[in-house]
This record gives structure tokens, C-alpha cells and sequence, in this order.
């Protein structure tokens, strides 16, 4: 395929790309307000296109809405206004557009217990709303791109527009780091007062050194899959070298539970098919990435920090400490220290999850409802139940269980295990048909960790991708012939 035709299957996105370029030099409402028309208008005339501009919507959404908060809606609207198109597109076939599996129902039922039970406890409509997006605006992408005809361009395209944003990322973040967070930034991130031990982290245009570690670990295994469908050439050496400092940036977010599910996930990966040589790949591509990138970036780093004025100004908040690898081995052989554990019960994720059962106890059936526990509703707007259980701040529970106990109770978690379970069964079944099931079926499991740890269904740029490919998974397993071009 030539240049030309490959450009016209991604024009919307480099659309896209230009207006929000355009809103961050002339960062005004009208010139934000216009791109929001002409993107839903996109959406509207093509609505796979416009789903591969979220891959670079979402991962850059904090950034962008810093210097542009009129562009905070942007990626919703695209996906309602390509959603409105599928159902169009359906409209002859009304028992298609209310076509859903198992554990579609499931999640749709987990949504109306916790509206219902918000409701019973007395939350207030606008925060309902805003916590009902946060867990739905994305599950959408899964109904609209497995009712899309997927091709084999359709994929390339994929890939090749995740492996740009991860590069702009990549650069982004070494050089916040070697300039100690002071260059490549918005004014205000520049100024923010961090933890000792996070500002050793880099926390990208993302805007949180988690999130950048889980997109990162997304598009390494995507990057990987791009190479195998390359022929051997010279872009093979150029791909080597971006996941070798990728993963060196991965190590440089210090995000010790995405770690942990990376190693779950290529444990369950390599029981399944015995495929050592991609392990050993990864583990190469990751010691690479510590030997070249992230131990020559930190000790650079501290060189700078030391000789230069670059990055030492006085901020808002604490004094800086000094970097280096002392904060970051402090990080990581903090992690299961004592002193580490009675933080953790007194204000950290043990506290969260001790008073996350409270709350169940006393709502054993339906729980208090969305925007009550530890959620983004209850972070923005506060909750209704935090004085009754000595709850003093807008906890965020960086745990999703804990957070779906409280909340939706017995049957809430009852519906939202089935969704998962469904999913890891759908994969399952799948795992002789498909050469997608087990890496999918590997990654959910990894993601089962991450929700220990985070509000991972909560996440935009997380979800975007999940439901993405288990959508492609879905339209392209159930094909038997092979893939059109």
C-alpha cells in the first residue's frame, strides 16, 4: 500500500491531531469548541477513524486539558456521536442493537445497582452522572468496535498510531526527568510539590506515573506484535530500540504494582504455551532498558541536579530532596518494611480497604451507591457517608474491589465478578481458535492484580485499549475466513 492510501484510512486522526496542536498554540473556548464540533461531526461520517484518534485523545487528555480545560469532553463526545452512528446504522435490525453477552448484562446490572442504591442513600443526581461516565464512557467503544468491520489495515493503523503517541511519550517523560520536572510541562505540574519518593517518578504527559506504566506496558506488547508483522528489515533495529527505551521509562515510573502484574501476566502467558522465547525476549528488553536507560538517565539526573541550575527553583510546597538512585531504592525496598505497612493502616490502602468492610457490613445487600466510597464522584464531589465512618478526607481507594464492596454490596460484586469471570471465559473457550485468547486471557488476569491496586476500570486510557481489542478480539474470532485487507 502507498503513502497516500494510507494516509486517507487515518485522516481523521491526523485531523485530530492538527486542531488540538491548534487549541494548544491558541488555547481559547471558541477555538476548543470548534474542535469538539468537528471531531463529532467526524464521528458521525466515520466512526472508525474516529476511534483511532482517541489512541491519541486519551493517552494526552491531562496535558490537553491543562492548557485547554474546554477540551475535557472531547473524547466522550467522539464516542457518543460514534456510537449514535452504529445504532443508525442498525436501525433495521432492532434486535442487534440490544444484542449483548452475558457479561455485558452483568456490567449494565452492576451500573443500575449502583445508581439505585446512590439514590437510596441520598447522593445527588450530578454525582451519580459523573461516576456513571467514568465507567461507562469507554464501555461503549466495546458495542460500537465489534459492530465496525475490522481489517487487516484497520490493525496496522492501530498499531502504528500507538507506537507514535508512546514515542512522544517516551521522549516527554526522560526529558521531565533529566530536567527534574521542569521542562515539556505545564507551568502548574511544574510547580507541584510531590512526595520524595514520587519525584524520583516520571510521570509523563499522562500526568501519573502509574497510568504512564500501565499505558507503557500496552504498547510494548502491542510494539512487540507490530514487529512480528513487519518484514525483516531495517525497522526491526528501529523497533528494538524503542522498546528498549520504553522499557527503560517504564523502570523510571517506579510503578511497583504494574510490576508485579507484567509478571503475573507473562507467568500465566508462558504456563499456557510454553513460549520461553518471548519471555526471554521481555526480560532482555527490560534489563536493556535498566542498563542503558534508566541507570544512565538517574545518574545523569543527579549530575544535572548537582551542576546546573536546571530544575532548582523553589517550588510551591516542601523542599525538594535530593534525587539520584537513593529515593528510587528507598521506593522499592520500602515496599514491605514495617514502617510502610503502619502508614498503610492508618491512612493508606489497608485503612481504605478496613473502612471500605465497614461499610459493607452495614450495607450488606445493595451497598451506598456510586459516588459514596472512594471513587472519582466521591473524590470531587464527597460523599454523604464519610462523617458516619470518621472518613475526614475525599479518599480515592486505589483499589477497585474494595471500592465495588462498599458501593454495590452482595449483588453488586455478584454481577461484577460474572462480568469479569466472563470475559477470562470468553477468552478461554477461545484459546484453540484464536491467537489472541491466551495473551488477552494472560493480560486480564495481570489486570485482576491491578485492580488490588488501582481503580483500574476507572481509567480512560486503560479501558480505551481493553475494550478496543477485546472488541477486535471478538469481531475477528468469530470470523471463518481470514481478515480483509
Amino acid at each position: 500500500m502507498n503513502l497516500t492510501s494510507r494516509l486517507k484510512e487515518i485522516t481523521v486522526p491526523l485531523i485530530g491531531a492538527a486542531l488540538l496542536l491548534l487549541t494548544l498554540l491558541i488555547p481559547s473556548a471558541s477555538v476548543a469548541y470548534m474542535t469538539t464540533a468537528i471531531l463529532a461531526l467526524a464521528a458521525l461520517i466515520k466512526p472508525k477513524q474516529s476511534i483511532l484518534f482517541l489512541l491519541i485523545y486519551f493517552p494526552l487528555r491531562s496535558f490537553l486539558i491543562e492548557i485547554s480545560p474546554e477540551l475535557k469532553l472531547v473524547g466522550d463526545i467522539v464516542i457518543i456521536f460514534a456510537f449514535l452512528r452504529v445504532i443508525w446504522d442498525s436501525r433495521k435490525d432492532v434486535k442487534a442493537i440490544f444484542h449483548f453477552e452475558v457479561y455485558e448484562w452483568a456490567f449494565i446490572g452492576f451500573l443500575g445497582i449502583g445508581i439505585i442504591s446512590a439514590l437510596l442513600t441520598g447522593v445527588g443526581l450530578m454525582p451519580i452522572i459523573f461516576q456513571i461516565r467514568a465507567f461507562v464512557i469507554t464501555f461503549l467503544l466495546l458495542y460500537i468496535v465489534k459492530r465496525l468491520a475490522i481489517t487487516k489495515r484497520d490493525i496496522m493503523n492501530f498499531l502504528i498510531l500507538t507506537l507514535a503517541v508512546t514515542i512522544i511519550l517516551i521522549v516527554q517523560g526522560l526529558v521531565e526527568k533529566l530536567s527534574m520536572r521542569s521542562e515539556l510541562m505545564p507551568e502548574k505540574w511544574v510547580n507541584r510539590s510531590l512526595s520524595p519518593n514520587n519525584k524520583s517518578r516520571i510521570y509523563g504527559l499522562i500526568n501519573n506515573p502509574n497510568v504512564l506504566a500501565v499505558y507503557l506496558t500496552i504498547s510494548g506488547l502491542l510494539t512487540y506484535y507490530l514487529k512480528t508483522l513487519l518484514p525483516k528489515n531495517k525497522m526491526q533495529w528501529v523497533l528494538n530500540i524503542v522498546l528498549i527505551v520504553l522499557a527503560g521509562t517504564w523502570i523510571l515510573t517506579f510503578s511497583r504494582g504494574t510490576w508485579i502484574a507484567l509478571v503475573i501476566g507473562l507467568a500465566v502467558y508462558f504456563l499456557l504455551t510454553r513460549n520461553w522465547k518471548f519471555i526471554v525476549k521481555t526480560g532482555i528488553a527490560v534489563a536493556l532498558g535498566f542498563i542503558l536507560v534508566a541507570t544512565p538517565v538517574t545518574y545523569a539526573t543527579q549530575w544535572i541536579s548537582s551542576n546546573t541550575e536546571i530544575g532548582n527553583f523553589e517550588r510551591t510546597g516542601p523542599a525538594e530532596d535530593e534525587g539520584g538512585f537513593a529515593v528510587e531504592k528507598t521506593r522499592i525496598t520500602e515496599t514491605f518494611n514495617a514502617s510502610t505497612f503502619d502508614k498503610s493502616k492508618t491512612s493508606g490502602r489497608l485503612f481504605i480497604v478496613s473502612k471500605g468492610f465497614e461499610v459493607f457490613k452495614d450495607h450488606l445487600v445493595i451497598g451506598t451507591g456510586f459516588a459514596t466510597f472512594g471513587d472519582s464522584a466521591s473524590k470531587t464531589y464527597s460523599s454523604p457517608i464519610y462523617k458516619d465512618y470518621d472518613i475526614d478526607v475525599d479518599i480515592y481507594s486505589d483499589n477497585q474491589y474494595i471500592q465495588i464492596i462498599a458501593q454495590t454490596g452482595f449483588f453488586g460484586v455478584l454481577l461484577f465478578a460474572v462480568f469479569l469471570l466472563g470475559m477470562l471465559s470468553l477468552f478461554w473457550k477461545k484459546r484453540k481458535e484464536s491467537k489472541m485468547a491466551i495473551p488477552m486471557l494472560a493480560a486480564l488476569i495481570g489486570i485482576f492484580w491491578c485492580g488490588l491496586i488501582y481503580n483500574i476500570w476507572e481509567d480512560k486510557t486503560f479501558t480505551m485499549y481493553y475494550y478496543i481489542l477485546l472488541a477486535a478480539f471478538i469481531s475477528i474470532s468469530g470470523r471463518k475466513t481470514d481478515l480483509p485487507e
